[in-house]
């Protein structure tokens, strides 16, 4: 929340590779201040094709 990061794209095949599902995940909530600082969710559950689609829109992409 200190850097303004509101969206945690989730790659749903990399979930299923690793035996995972979405409930395996901890609820991530951001306070949107454009609603009345209501909580909302920050993970987004995403294909791998919508996930490629999102990075190539990026001005700048940071791989760890």
């Amino acid at each position: 929340g200190d850097y303004g990061v509101t969206k945690l794209y989730v790659e749903k095949e990399s979930l299923a590779e690793r035996g995972l599902t979405e409930d395996d995940l901890m609820p991530v909530t951001y306070e949107d201040e454009n609603d009345g600082f209501a909580e909302k969710p920050s993970l987004i559950f995403v294909d791998r094709a919508e996930l490629a689609r999102v990075m190539r829109d990026q001005d700048v992409v940071l791989s760890f």
